[in-house]
């Protein structure tokens, strides 16, 4: 567990407003019925809103709603990719709707790149920012939330969406450094 900051490391906070990213595979589990079924809602109120979905498509009963969503350029669906970091280092926050997680590295890794977090407040996703400072969570499950907590997000002035980015790299230092991990373990090992 952890984070290896050296290959996470920050990125400015990107510029443009309103692109999130999913990262994660495509499937019900995942939460991402719950993600799609709130991006007309988000493009209607927020016309600069875009979706980056990145994963292996492992349910495809959402390959014709993702088609349908591309076609009107604001979802882009990129696949599983072996570097994330390219597409973390573009987006304004990560979502992940996740019913149930470990611990959620790729937060952990969005988090090391200085992006805020939405996630479901569950176990192994919680753990991974502070409300209000670092990330907003959403009850798992429910589509409502999750869009409450979106749109709070969006209507966030740019500056303060820097200053979660900068708390979420921060806590990851603090709390989720790959060395921390490895060193509690070691020591754990050697007590024996």
């Amino acid at each position: 567990s952890g984070v290896n900051l050296q290959h996470f490391r920050y990125e400015e906070y990107p510029e443009t407003d309103g692109r999130l990213i999913y990262v994660g595979r495509i499937m019900r589990d995942k939460g991402i019925g719950e993600l799609l079924s709130i991006i007309p809602e988000l493009v209607r109120k927020y016309p600069r809103f875009v979706l980056e979905i990145v994963g292996g498509l492992v349910d495809e009963s959402y390959t014709e709603e993702i088609k349908m969503l591309e076609t009107q350029g604001k979802v882009h669906y990129r696949g599983a990719q072996l570097d994330v970091r390219p597409f973390l280092k573009r987006a304004n926050a990560i979502v992940l709707p996740s019913y149930h997680e470990g611990m959620a590295n790729v937060l952990l890794e969005a988090a090391a790149t200085g992006r805020p977090i939405l996630a479901s407040s569950i176990p192994g996703c919680r753990e991974t920012f502070d409300e209000g400072v670092s990330g907003l969570g959403f009850a798992e499950r429910d589509p409502g939330d999750l869009l409450r907590a979106v749109e709070r997000f969006l209507a966030l002035p740019h500056e303060r969406k820097c200053q979660m980015g900068k708390a979420a790299r921060e806590k990851v230092e603090r709390e989720f450094d790959r060395n921390i991990i490895v060193d509690a373990y070691m020591e754990e090992i050697t007590s024996y």
